[in-house]
């Protein structure tokens, strides 16, 4: 072969030797590098990986319940027409049964008490229609039942003593028409009788499921389009609800902070237990509606439970104390000012 050929031979003779393995029990010399061996790794799966804890979310019906109070009431006001007339523009009502000293406002008071209680226990749904934590139910109804109970009285209490109601008034009313020269104010048929009366007052609750976007009967063609509204409608609810409990929490915030920064001994400083009270019972109720299932909200709410407890048994300190008046100014702006930015 040609020396060229010769090289090429080598070469290939060369390239398809094999490579001993080094014996671990023969001295590797002092110039010699060997390169370390290869232990193989296991690369792990998605399947082997443990997974991270999920946060469960619950339906909007799973959390809550829909309620809807419906009040009648006895109007105590009259339509003057001779007054209506004279003044030229618009109506002008005659009130009867002025002031609180009587029986008809006593009942109305109840009914609002009713009222107010419904409104102060749960979220907003839509007009006349509320969100009720569903865990509050049986708290909830608890407490509405007596309120109920005691409008129900007031009202047939009235009823018993209807004709005395009416004379009293219309006395009250003789007076007035006499001091203002006006006899016709005087008019025993603005009163209804006793039975007209007492069927004006009615309370209606009713309890009601919320609707979900699938769960209509698939034989009743609602389309997709239809489904996407009703979803945006319960996720606009949510989002209402966790800016309702902000909100309500937020309004006796700012009240006593405008109290507790005026100086002690200047007009308006003076401090009374009912600015505490009022956040203490807020932040107790909105833990009770609260229906999200958003950590962020339920920590505002507790935050505000454990600031005004620790005043809550120190009342006397913030009547008396600048120093401690300022700090707990402070404490609150400082709470506020989170809460507004997740408004």
């Amino acid at each position: 072969m040609s020396i060229q050929e010769q090289l090429q031979a080598a070469i290939l003779a060369a390239q398809s030797t094999p490579v001993p393995t080094h014996d671990s029990s023969c001295p590797v010399p002092a110039n010699v590098t060997t390169a370390p061996s290869t232990v193989p790794v296991e690369i792990p799966t998605a399947d082997d990986v443990p997974a991270a804890p999920k946060f469960a979310i619950k339906n909007l019906d799973e959390k809550a319940v829909l309620v809807q109070v419906k009040r009648r009431m006895y109007s105590p006001y009259k339509h003057d027409a001779e007054e209506s007339e004279k003044y030229g523009a618009g109506n002008v009502n005659k009130h009867l049964f002025e002031g609180r000293d009587n029986r008809v406002k006593e009942a109305i008071s109840k009914y609002t008490t009713v009222y107010n209680f419904v409104k102060d226990n749960t979220v907003p749904w839509t007009t006349g229609v509320e969100l009720l934590n569903i865990v509050n139910y049986m708290e909830f109804t608890a407490g509405l039942r007596p309120l109920i109970n005691e409008a129900d009285q007031a009202v047939e209490d009235l009823y018993n003593n209807w004709d005395y109601e009416v004379t009293a008034d219309l006395h009250r009313l003789s007076q007035i028409a006499t001091s203002k020269g006006k006899p016709n104010l005087v008019n025993p048929s603005d009163y209804p009788d006793a039975d007209t009366m007492r069927a004006r007052f009615s309370i209606e609750v009713r309890y009601m499921p919320v609707p979900t976007a699938d769960g209509f009967d698939p034989r009743l063609g609602i389309s997709d389009d239809d489904k996407a509204t009703v979803q945006k409608q319960l996720d606009d609810a949510s989002a209402n609800a966790s800016t309702h409990v902000l909100t309500q929490m937020l309004k006796p915030m700012r009240a006593a902070i405008a109290k507790l920064s005026v100086p002690i001994g200047n007009d308006g400083s003076v401090f009374r237990d009912s600015m505490i009270d009022n956040m203490v019972d807020v932040a107790s109720r909105m833990a009770k509606v609260n229906i999200s299932d958003d950590p962020v909200i339920a920590e505002q709410i507790k935050d505000l439970q454990s600031l005004v407890g620790t005043y809550a048994n120190n009342k006397d300190m913030l009547r008396n104390s600048p120093s401690v008046r300022a700090k707990a100014a402070t404490q609150i702006d400082d709470l506020m000012s989170t809460m507004q930015g997740l408004v």
